[in-house]
């Protein structure tokens, strides 16, 4: 599980690599399919703190690793990528129930934590069944499965309006800012805006440093952050004609 020769073993879509996009999806399916059921007080919160637990025990236990062989950095390992925000995030909205905080980092963390699991870059591309290979799967598969109940278990798929894509663009540009800073101080790559994380990701699909960037916020932004609306769009749009219909 934690031997260095799996270094440079991942192969994207080989079937380990499929088995781990369809039990994160399939998680995602489970808890849609039994919202109702997890409403239910008792086990609302027994599944909202197991899953805080879950986030937040896998993120320390990268962080033991790290310390331990010799790898922890603060160049490297501090939680400031996406996705390291993003186990924070779901956490605390799990805990507090705070609508605010889902609504304006829902989109790109969302976005954030599929394409990552659909393109990965696992570290040193450490193939299964390394430590590495489970715990990266599994932390952004926890991404997928915190946000998936706070919007079906929760119910705040209701409170997504079109004004929230907006939104979470000024928090795409507050913590790239941020992160640009602590990339200078540390002369790290967090948020990946110093260099592509590998080959084979969703970046290549934006062209090279520091074009990338751009073509992400001018392009990827507004193509992902629309297509994962169109549900809600649909949605508003029923619901409006619905309220015409009684009045």
């Amino acid at each position: 599980m934690f031997n260095p020769d799996l270094e440079n073993t991942f192969v994207m879509y080989s079937v380990s690599h499929l088995v781990t996009i369809f039990l994160a999806f399939f998680a995602v399916f489970l808890i849609i399919y039994f919202k109702e059921a997890l409403k239910e007080t008792k086990r609302f919160n027994f599944f909202r703190y197991l899953f805080v637990f879950l986030t937040i025990g896998q993120e320390l236990s990268l962080n033991i690793y790290r310390v331990i062989v010799g790898e922890w950095t603060i160049a490297e390992s501090l939680p400031f990528h996406l996705c390291g925000l993003a186990m924070i995030i779901t956490s605390y909205v799990l805990i507090t129930q705070n609508r605010k905080a889902f609504t304006n980092t829902f989109f790109i963390l969302m976005i954030g934590a599929a394409l990552a699991i659909l393109t990965p870059a696992v570290e040193n591309n450490l193939g299964f069944p390394h430590y590495r290979f489970f715990q990266f799967f599994f932390g952004h598969g926890m991404i997928l499965v915190n946000f998936t109940f706070a919007l079906f278990v929760m119910d705040f798929y209701k409170e997504i309006k079109y004004r929230h894509l907006l939104n979470n663009v000024y928090t795409v540009v507050i913590l790239a800012s941020f992160n640009l800073l602590v990339n200078l101080i540390t002369g790290g790559n967090y948020m990946y805006l110093m260099g592509k994380p590998g080959e084979g990701t969703a970046f290549d699909l934006f062209g090279e440093h520091p074009w990338y960037l751009i073509n992400i916020f001018i392009f990827g932004i507004p193509i992902f952050f629309h297509i994962l609306y169109i549900p809600f769009f649909i949605r508003n749009i029923y619901n409006k004609k619905r309220e015409l219909q009684t009045t």
